[in-house]
């Protein structure tokens, strides 16, 4: 077995307007003109290659409770979008040097998805963004605006409660769910006093069940954020913002081109 260094290494760059990570998915840290790569296991899909190698969507798996899934889901409730570049970093043949030979990869995140033992994260090429066509949002019954972003322009609802205990997704609360919030939960977020979000499901009364397990001390006071299902109903009973809505619910139900009509 060589025991020659290795000369060539996978640097990932995520950055949104609030926070930076630098990662490698070998298992030392990269120091890069001063900018440390912190080592994380990462597995990646194979990309493309020739002309449909900058087009091709990047999926990467990585530990569910690092820093930057954590980030990227209290993102996906605000709305704002990380970018992510994947660039090769190598070493100067005569010492400890790295320098970067090139860029692989670039875009954006689209989403992450968490299961058990591992997160998920979809990343979309920019290239396929700037060549999108005409607007870029959705065309649904449903709203598609992120809740309380500018184009939603809803105001946030909010309750304070303190921490009772922590059952896995579970956090149960020293006097319940506050009334001001209760039953409208889900879909909002619970904020830590450390300013961590963390996507609620459901709320029962007495506590809310999470989207993944915390650690949260007990007496922590903790603020929890209505969410919206992205409905009619619900914009205009929950937040009188029937105005803003970003849906379409009037699409005919039935497909002229499949119903002969044509």
């Amino acid at each position: 077995m060589s025991n020659q260094p290795l000369m060539e290494v996978e640097l990932y760059a995520f950055s949104s307007s609030n926070a930076q990570f630098f990662l490698t998915p070998h298992e030392f840290d990269v120091d890069l003109d001063g900018t440390p790569y912190t080592s994380l296991s990462i597995e990646r899909n194979e990309l493309a290659l020739g002309a449909e190698a900058a087009k091709s969507a990047l999926e990467l798996k990585l530990p569910p409770s690092c820093d930057l899934v954590r980030h990227l889901l209290a993102a996906s409730l605000t709305g704002d979008t990380t970018s992510v570049t994947l660039r090769i970093g190598r070493r100067d043949t005569w010492g400890d040097y790295w320098w970067l030979s090139g860029t692989r990869w670039m875009g954006r995140v689209l989403g992450v998805e968490i299961d058990a033992d591992a997160a998920r994260i979809r990343c979309e090429s920019a290239q396929v963004s700037l060549k999108r066509i005409g607007l870029r949002r959705l065309y649904s019954r449903k709203c598609s605006h992120v809740l309380y972003s500018s184009a939603c322009g809803a105001s946030p609802i909010t309750g304070s409660a303190f921490v009772l205990d922590v059952y896995g997704r579970n956090v149960e609360l020293d006097r319940g769910v506050p009334g001001s919030v209760s039953g409208g939960l889900a879909g909002g977020w619970l904020q830590t006093p450390d300013g961590a979000r963390h996507m609620i499901i459901s709320d029962y009364g007495s506590g809310v069940e999470l989207l993944y397990p915390v650690s949260i001390e007990p007496g922590a006071e903790v603020l929890l954020t209505v969410g919206c299902d992205h409905s009619t109903a619900t914009c205009q009973s929950r937040f009188d913002n029937l105005d803003n809505y970003g849906g379409f619910p009037a699409i005919p139900s039935k497909n002229p081109f499949s119903t002969g009509v044509f």
